[in-house]
């Protein structure tokens, strides 16, 4: 309700006593006047000093981004929430009430200001005001900051309290130029707080359905709740801020992983194909992107398995390594099984021709033949994304023997690649596992000696589709609950808890 000129909480007295006036009321008779002994000047509310306190409040530095719908709301002169002509309500105490309840949820003292409100609220309902407590600073005070906690509230409970691809996608550049772009990290398609939800917010505000939205906004799931009483478990302060920006983490809405699917968490280094329906779980060790060349975080859907795949080195890796160090140099070409070939004309060039110049200019492809010692092994697991990553499999299998296995461009390696081939296919013939043996040079089922691939037999690559494509998960969670009871318990090897945690620390 809006506040035309002023309003005193003691002609809300006489106005309470004078509307029932077809009723018989004892005080009918009391006038206006009567009230002057009561009168005091210091609790005589204009809401134009209300506003002037909000705006000075509004002007603050943004640090949530659900800041900026408390500052939109006030830029105009949009009707208070919280202040009615009875004061402060009880939808206040009901705010409150859930703004206590969040200590299990990881977040920082003083996020929702609920010391500072409860202040207020207590001063404005025993009308303690003074030349140092000014009525309208109170009032104003209470409004605002009542709203913004509302917001945060409401956005980090339905969305999360940061927004990952801003935090994330900002930590490091592509280059060392000062101006460089920087290195997207973080690309998972998430639900934000916008315009719409803010005034479901409202509505329910304003309906005195604070409870029902309340409810409706609390992160649902078994990973959540399961965090959250670890996190009121833990007696360790780092092992509570671990398990903190873990939390928030599961507040980011995004696709959940259901039926069957492959989990890939970059920070535990593991690997977990699920198929619920079966009530089974295949486990392999995962090496993954070191901290100068970071795997990103995405989902996708796996669509093929490509068998003895060609190498196509990556032009960042030319640029770096083999342009500066091996170019003309036919014996490191041979050796590594590279080719060179001109993209414009598609031919083959003698790598003694080849110059760095040539190399880094983008006009060649640098090839590496399939077969054995391919740096991508027999298998390679495909799935649309911007990064030209892919999870495959290697020759270098004593990398798996290692604890630290942050050691590759980007791409994933996988321990077991034909366990996790056979278990992407939808109820596999055994044509197609005797393909996919033989791709890794294994016998067909049930015949005891290997098939020897004779020197003269061409190595030869092909596809094996996966229908329906397989959903692909590759998040990086710290700490996470398993289905068995167990703990996901990692280092923070690329150095994002760190981030996050930071940027909750300013919240």
């Amino acid at each position: 309700m809006r506040f035309s000129r002023s309003f005193s909480p003691i002609l809300f007295i006489f106005f309470l006593l004078s509307c029932h006036e077809k009723e018989e009321n004892p005080n009918a008779g009391i006038k206006k006047e009567d009230f002057s002994a009561w009168y005091d000047k210091k609790v005589e509310l204009y809401s134009r000093k209300i506003r002037y306190t909000i705006d000075s409040l509004r002007l603050r530095p943004i640090c949530s981004y659900a800041d900026k719908y408390s500052r939109k709301y006030y830029s105009s002169a949009a009707p208070f929430l919280w202040i009615t002509r009875s004061g402060i309500d009880e939808r206040a105490d009901t705010l409150l009430s859930y703004l206590e309840k969040t200590g299990g949820d990881g977040l920082p003292e003083g996020i929702f200001y609920v010391n500072e409100i409860r202040n207020e609220l207590y001063r404005i309902r025993r009308l303690d005001f003074d030349k140092e407590h000014d009525i309208h600073e109170s009032f104003g005070r209470a409004e605002f900051l009542l709203t913004q906690a509302y917001f945060r509230y409401a956005c980090g409970q339905r969305f999360g309290y940061l927004q990952p691809g801003s935090v994330l996608n900002s930590l490091e550049q592509t280059d060392t130029a000062q101006n460089a772009p920087f290195r997207k990290l973080y690309d998972i398609k998430i639900e934000k707080a916008d315009d719409a939800f803010i005034q479901k917010a409202i509505d329910s505000q304003r309906n005195g359905k604070l409870t029902e939205f309340f409810q409706e906004i609390q992160p649902s799931g078994n990973t959540y709740s399961r965090l959250s009483e670890a996190y009121r478990n833990a007696r360790d302060t780092d092992r509570k801020r671990k398990i903190a920006v873990n939390l928030e983490r599961s507040r980011w809405r995004s696709l959940q992983p259901r039926g069957k699917y492959v989990w890939v968490n970059l920070a535990d280094m593991m690997l977990r194909a699920v198929n619920e329906a079966q009530d089974d779980t295949l486990e392999m060790k995962i090496c993954i992107g070191s901290p100068k060349n970071k795997s990103p975080m995405l989902i996708s859907q796996i669509e093929r398995v490509d068998m003895n795949p060609y190498w196509n080195i990556p032009y960042s890796i030319i640029k770096k390594e083999i342009a500066p160090r091996h170019a003309g140099d036919a014996d490191y070409f041979t050796r590594n099984r590279y080719r060179i070939f001109d993209k414009s004309t598609g031919e083959e060039v003698d790598p003694v021709n080849v110059t760095a110049a040539m190399l880094t200019s983008g006009n060649y492809r640098v090839r590496q033949d399939n077969g054995q010692n391919n740096s991508l092994g027999r298998l390679i697991f495909r799935f649309p994304n911007d990064f030209s990553i892919y999870l495959h499999d290697t020759n270098n299998k004593q990398a798996f023997d290692r604890t630290n296995r942050a050691m590759s461009h980007g791409c994933i390696r996988v321990e077991k690649p034909l366990e996790l081939a056979v278990f992407l296919v939808d109820d596999p013939t055994r044509e197609i596992i005797n393909r996919l043996r033989k791709a890794v040079g294994l016998p067909p089922q049930d015949t005891p000696e290997a098939v020897a691939q004779t020197s003269e037999e061409p190595i030869r690559m092909e596809t094996l589709r996966i229908d329906p494509p397989i959903p692909v998960f590759i998040p990086y969670f710290t700490f996470y609950p398993l289905a068995n009871g167990k703990w996901e318990d990692a280092p923070d090897t690329y150095g994002y808890d760190e981030a996050l945690l930071k940027k909750l620390d300013q919240l």
